[in-house]
């Protein structure tokens, strides 16, 4: 049984879909650029996720969020990793991938390798949604109804989604607030495909987990993981320091702490010591 609607191939895209349809209030503006800058700040897949939930949640209301990244693979079918959430517990993000991801009634409809935003309700018929697994065992006992994806992309290369879901008496997503999560899309794509030019691939996610874990052992600080990242990119003191807004004795500073909290004299000994647990 399928569970969209089957007349929805060759219908227009939500307006929110089209450049410059609806307008946003200077204020919106304001805190979207704000929140594009953190976005672009953010040195690391984790810090991006947690980034962009956190400034979406006051754009677009919403009670639970889901972020997640596509793996690049010559497969048509998706395969989603390194969820993020805000708003739900561990055991319902790990159910949704390991137990109704594949019986997502919106999943198919969407086109991975664009940006784009679509609310659940304008790609399936709302009798068969309330009848699906998905709702009943998932989505209901969170107390939401109502869903809207948007697609990160870049140059025809999946690269993730953001889910939100509210409650029903909030009222489904409107199209002032889709257009706004279009443009959050806009941002957090460009900021991945910078992170993984090539497509995003699980050996690089793995990478990113052993990278978070050994950061976490050897009790490095956020701002200390932030110059270690830019100097395992091969930035000079001085490009950290404008990257990161602070004075190069700064950066110098958080660069001798991770030098003793590694064990390590120079630079060459931090890429030693960071390829050891990559490989």
């Amino acid at each position: 049984m399928t569970y969209w609607v089957p007349q929805w191939k060759g219908r227009p895209m939500p307006p929110c879909n089209k450049q410059q349809t609806i307008e946003l209030d200077s204020t919106t503006w304001t805190a979207l650029n704000e929140l594009a800058l953190a976005i672009h700040a953010s040195h690391g897949v984790d810090k991006l996720q947690k980034e962009t939930l956190e400034g979406t949640i006051g754009l677009v209301p919403h009670r639970i969020a889901m972020f997640d990244l596509i793996e690049a693979a010559g497969s048509d079918a998706p395969r989603y990793v390194h969820p993020a959430s805000s708003g739900m517990d561990d055991r319902a993000l790990s159910d949704y991938y390991n137990r109704y991801a594949a019986m997502d009634y919106t999943t198919w409809s969407f086109d991975l390798h664009k940006v784009g935003v679509y609310r659940d309700l304008d790609l399936v018929d709302v009798k068969r949604r309330d009848a699906t697994p998905i709702y009943r065992k998932w989505m209901e006992p969170q107390g939401v109804y109502f869903g809207c994806t948007a697609t990160l992309a870049h140059n025809n290369l999946p690269l993730g989604s953001i889910t939100l879901f509210r409650e029903r008496t909030a009222g489904d997503f409107t199209d002032t607030e889709l257009a706004i999560l279009l443009e959050i899309a806009r941002h957090a794509s460009l900021a991945l495909a910078n992170l993984y030019p090539r497509g995003i691939k699980l050996t690089q996610t793995e990478d990113t987990n052993h990278l978070n874990a050994f950061i976490t052992e050897h009790n490095i600080q956020p701002r200390e993981a932030e110059v270690m990242r830019l100097m395992l990119d091969g930035k000079t003191n001085k490009q950290m320091a404008n990257e990161l807004f602070i004075s190069e004795s700064t950066v110098k500073k958080h660069i001798n702490a991770i030098y003793r909290k590694l064990g390590v004299g120079n630079r060459l000994g931090l890429m030693t010591a960071v390829q050891n647990i990559l490989r």
